[in-house]
């Protein structure tokens, strides 16, 4: 047996279709955003309908589900660079004092890769090519070996110091959840 429940909730249309027990499907159509969002799921557990389900279900998991999961591009350069630096100084060795023109440069390639990544597989490619050499007229050659791995550190997987946007389905369906839940648990009571 079949249920089906229309909502129109701030400018957007909620449909939740109840297929069998335990069974079910939303639809959210926002006309400000043009967001068409859906998910079914075979199995919401014995005894639940899809109104309970959702309130009773918290938003990472729905999240997770109706909203954006791929966020290959959505880069937050400044966030990622910061936890490049961050690395630096807390998981290497090389500290700038050991030679400042060799710092000079690092932080000139690092203010590069900022200033040109726009996604992330430029990111990643720039680091991975990161062209940095310790100078060879340097009267301090005991740290070289320093240097060397500190750029081999943050070159031989750059992946690990990516930070991302949210992407913006997903803050809107932060703000909009709650509401949902909000109507659904106030209609319930409304029910004779």
């Amino acid at each position: 047996m079949s249920k089906q429940t229309f909502i129109r909730l701030s400018g957007t249309d909620v449909i939740l279709q109840d297929y069998e027990d335990g069974k079910g499907k939303i639809i959210l159509s926002n006309d400000d955003y043009d967001y068409n969002l859906s998910y079914y799921w075979g199995s919401i557990g014995q005894g639940y309908d899809l109104s309970k389900f959702i309130q009773e279900t918290d938003d990472g998991y729905l999240i997770g589900k109706l909203g954006n999961r791929s966020s290959d591009g959505l880069i937050n350069i400044k966030k990622t660079m910061a936890s490049v630096r961050k690395h630096i100084k807390s998981e290497t060795c090389w500290r700038f004092y050991m030679n400042l023109e060799a710092d000079k440069e690092l932080r000139q390639a690092l203010n590069n890769v900022q200033k040109f990544s726009g996604c992330q597989n430029e990111f990643v490619h720039m680091m991975h090519n990161l062209d940095v050499d310790f100078p060879k007229d340097s009267n301090y050659h005991e740290y070289e070996s320093d240097f060397k791995d500190m750029i081999q550190s943050i070159s031989s997987e750059p992946w690990y110091f990516i930070v991302n946007n949210e992407p913006r389905v997903n803050i809107w369906l932060k703000n909009f959840l709650p509401k949902l839940r909000k109507h659904l648990k106030e209609s319930e009571e409304i029910k004779p």
